[in-house]
């Protein structure tokens, strides 16, 4: 069994061994065990499922919450000769069942799959064809409501394995305490418990928590004294270009990058911070999943995170070249109210929820009894200006649906344009023959792409356009009425996130959410926000603080964070240099400045 995975490895990766504990995890789904594996960030999570899945040789089942991870995996999957699809709210109806069938005849290795459409009659209506010998849950803590991402849709998984006795399941995640992780595996039917745990000690990661009036001036001193390729988190939009300003206006090459940019434009970001030509990306969360750099050397929060949960995992995104590297928390006065009003501003009213919902099927003419298994594309600041609500209660108010089962929220994914034929080679071809328009635009298609008739293939418009000499919109028109004619399905590209009913489109006026579960989720946001803030306040080593939060044994001080590198009986500055921001050289770590020191820079 060691030497199948090994070859796996081998032929695909390259690679002739295996990281701490990934071995251990693929050896338990080989032998047929339900194992939950629990590795940080970096540790190389996908491996634990693809790898054991190739050498089983029948199709891996992999049930994740985000569209952009499914298209990147997908994406290196099928760069390696290995075939795999996802099946996402971004697709039509046909592509979906196109998707679905190959995986039941088995052409597919990796079906990539959100939890919401494991329910959906397509999916179920094909389960008892598919040859599946592997479940890989990912971000597996979505399934326990004491988790920091509960998704409901992730139950369903329990109802699946009903229906394929015998199969393993891999649950992953790089987030989750002991309460969660024990609720992961009840949730999912474990047969046995069975964990495997990496080490989440990160001894290369710096964790320093500064305190103080001036984070502006600190932020500088980090980009002054800690060089290399660094991430700016903070919580909104507007302050990424804020800061973003700030940094270049002082010399330090920075960009803006959320959620709400052109994905041109947060690709051309990307990579610019990538190769080193920016230095520093100042962003919302939506900056990191799927970003693989290693060589980051500093991240700094501007303010603590909802919860220990996903700060960890933010700064964890330096270092994972095994170098140096360093994560800032910057904190200002009121941050502590400022972390609860975030909590409270959470979970709105339900009449904000009411307008909300009937605000979005307004926009989307959505009669009340339709619309279950639709996706409709998202626009946060129309829907809350039509609601009369602020973007931020918008998002809260869908949030509180999703939460309730009702809807699914997928972020905004960059999908290029897809054609696939529907009508037979015969009628392609006696159109291609009768219209010489249309004609000449098929001819183009098959001559730049293969596998039309066989799934939806990706095309680019403006490619075709400068082949017939025609203009863009001519042929993206031209598209759509060979789509209304039968012959094909034209999904013209999008940038927008999606939100998919769930359930019939129903009265907003007679919505009704459980106060109950509704006052448990409160109660379980807000300890999560005060186990954050303990973090924040807490006297003794950053590092064992977060290996207890996770339930690792023990664990010395790391020796290098800003409470173990504190020594009250010497002096803040080396003898005759008295500046801020001076080196200091008898402190035990590399950060030798003293970072809190106040400086002519406001927040």
């Amino acid at each position: 069994m060691p030497t199948e995975l090994h070859t796996v490895l081998q032929r695909y990766w390259g690679y002739t061994s295996f990281r701490p504990t990934q071995e251990d995890i693929m050896r338990k789904a080989m032998r047929g065990e339900d194992v939950l594996a629990l590795l940080p960030t970096g540790g190389g999570k996908s491996l634990c499922f693809q790898v054991p899945a190739l050498a089983m040789e029948r199709l891996c089942l992999v049930v994740s919450p985000l569209i952009s991870l499914m298209k990147d995996q997908v994406q290196r999957l099928r760069s390696m000769g290995i075939e795999a699809r996802s099946v996402s709210a971004d697709m039509r109806r046909e592509e979906i069942d196109n998707v679905l069938e190959r995986a039941a005849s088995g052409k597919l290795a990796f079906l990539y799959v959100s939890p919401e459409r494991l329910s959906s009659d397509l999916f179920l209506a094909r389960l008892d064809r598919m040859r599946i010998g592997l479940i890989a849950v990912d971000e597996a803590h979505c399934i326990s409501q004491w988790g920091h991402d509960f998704r409901p849709a992730y139950r369903r998984i329990k109802e699946l394995r009903a229906r394929l006795p015998g199969v393993p399941v891999i649950a992953l995640t790089a987030s989750a305490t002991p309460a969660v992780a024990d609720d992961i595996m009840q949730e999912l039917a474990f047969t046995a418990p069975n964990m495997v745990r990496g080490s989440f000690a990160r001894p290369e990661l710096v964790l320093w928590v500064s305190h103080g009036e001036d984070r502006m001036g600190r932020l500088l001193r980090v980009m002054h004294h800690v060089p290399g390729t660094s991430i700016v988190y903070v919580r909104d939009r507007r302050q990424t270009v804020r800061i973003a300003q700030f940094l270049d206006a002082h010399g330090i090459r920075a960009h803006a990058y959320h959620a709400g940019m052109d994905h041109a434009l947060r690709d051309r970001i990307q990579q610019q911070w990538g190769d080193g030509t920016i230095r520093v990306a100042v962003a919302t969360n939506a900056f990191g999943m799927g970003i693989d750099k290693a060589d980051v050397r500093s991240v700094v929060h501007l303010e603590p995170p909802p919860d220990l949960e996903s700060y960890y995992q933010e700064a964890g995104r330096a270092g994972r070249d095994g170098q140096r590297a360093q994560a800032f928390l910057l904190l200002s006065p009121g941050y502590e109210d400022r972390a609860r009003e975030k909590v409270r501003q959470g979970f709105p009213e339900l009449a904000e929820v009411r307008r909300c919902y009937q605000a979005f099927a307004d926009l989307h003419r959505i009669a009340i009894g339709s619309g279950r298994g639709e996706s409709y594309p998202l626009d946060m600041t129309t829907l809350a200006r039509n609601a009369g609500i602020s973007p931020s209660t918008a998002y809260h108010a869908l949030k509180a649906l999703e939460l309730d089962g009702r809807i699914a929220l997928s972020e905004g994914v960059h999908t290029p344009s897809r054609v696939l034929f529907i009508a037979g080679n015969s009628a392609i071809y006696q159109h291609r023959v009768n219209h010489e328009r249309d004609g000449q635009l098929l001819e183009a298609l098959l001559r730049q792409h293969g596998g039309l008739f066989e799934e939806p293939v990706s095309i680019d418009e403006e490619r075709t356009a400068r082949m017939l000499k025609r203009p863009v919109a001519d042929v993206r028109k031209d598209l759509h009425r060979l789509e209304q004619l039968g012959l094909l399905i034209y999904r013209e590209r999008s940038n927008a996130p999606l939100l998919t009913l769930l359930l019939p489109r129903s009265d907003a006026m007679q919505l009704r959410l459980d106060p109950t579960a509704l006052d448990q989720r409160k109660q379980r946001a807000t300890d999560r926000c005060e186990a954050m803030l303990r973090y924040c306040t807490d006297t003794g080593c950053r590092s064992v603080h977060i290996m207890a939060h996770f339930g690792a044994p023990g664990g010395e001080p790391c020796g290098v964070c800003d409470r173990c590198s504190f020594k009250p009986d010497v002096p803040m500055y080396a003898s005759g240099n008295s500046s801020p921001g001076s080196l200091l050289e008898p402190l035990p770590s590399d950060l030798r400045w003293r970072l809190d020191e106040a400086s002519e820079f406001e927040a």
